[in-house]
């Protein structure tokens, strides 16, 4: 049986893996952008990390017959600073135009903090701007559901973004109803 893997994170995860993923069937997958387990110290790092998505991360799943397709954004969890994150914003446009890019993403919250919703709304802007596919990233936080309302506010206030090019990922039982009765 053939699958598309929807979310992986191949950035960590060895040859080995897309060898035995391809195996299994898997013809193709999409890396969202995330953090590395650690902050970033510089814009030039997620140039870096933006290179290596865009091309190193596509030859080496070509490697094993899978395409490999992304998301670029900068992830919540390195959004407190809201100066350093717009230096990063403004470094993504220049990839855009990848042939595996599919859109803006893992966007969202993760401590639901005011510096973190402002980078989400830059980057709702900067999707909006760019005519972008978004996906969107819900906290993992117990205050799940009060990020996922911003989230779903956020997009909303913005307005540019129609609710069919956007993916609300990281649902819960307690979050699909608020996520589906916006019509996503």
């Amino acid at each position: 049986m053939k699958y598309i893997d929807p979310h992986i994170h191949m950035v960590s995860r060895t040859t080995d893996d897309y060898q035995r993923m391809a195996q299994c069937g898997c013809v193709a997958i999409t890396e969202p952008a995330f953090w590395a387990g650690y902050d970033r110290s510089s814009p030039q790092g997620f140039a870096d990390y933006y290179r290596l998505l865009t091309e190193f991360e596509p030859k080496r799943a070509a490697t094993y017959g899978i395409k490999h397709y992304c998301w670029l954004c900068i992830n919540p969890k390195e959004a407190e600073d809201a100066v350093f994150a717009r230096e990063v914003i403004a470094l993504i446009p220049e990839f855009l135009d990848r042939p595996n890019v599919l859109g803006i993403g893992e966007i969202g919250l993760n401590k639901n903090s005011r510096s973190e919703l402002q980078v989400l709304e830059e980057q709702i802007d900067l999707a909006a701007r760019f005519s972008q596919l978004v996906l969107v990233h819900t906290p993992h936080l117990e205050d799940k559901l009060k990020g996922t309302r911003l989230i779903l506010d956020a997009i909303a206030r913005d307005g540019r973004i129609p609710v069919e090019r956007v993916m609300i990922d990281h649902v819960e039982e307690h979050t699909a109803k608020i996520v589906l009765d916006r019509g996503h």
